[in-house]
């Protein structure tokens, strides 16, 4: 998924899944997110989308609406291409990755 986009990668001992984080830089909800994924370890890629131009926000946006059948709501993880959570709420987040 997302195949044309360059993510920033975070290395971590969990590792397991494919974790991709999709926010905005300046919401509050993005941060406890990714600090949720630094605390516990968690391996991932992340883009901030407002931080990348309009065409490859909009591809961000359709590709996830197309495989998904919903629109994107920020911070969203996709794990292995195949499940999502949208919103940082920890225990659907933690239950989703294994905490």
């Amino acid at each position: 998924m997302f195949d044309q986009i360059t993510f920033q990668r975070v290395e971590g001992k969990k590792n397991k899944h494919h974790i991709i984080f999709l926010g905005l830089s300046t919401c509050g909800f993005c941060k406890r997110g990714i600090a949720f994924l630094n605390d516990n370890g968690f391996e991932y890629e992340y883009i901030y989308v407002d931080k990348i131009d309009p065409k490859t926000k909009k591809a961000i946006v359709e590709e996830f609406r197309d495989k998904f059948d919903t629109r994107l709501h920020y911070p969203t993880i996709i794990i292995d291409d195949e499940h999502y959570e949208m919103g940082f709420v920890r225990p659907a987040w933690e239950k989703r990755l294994g905490v």
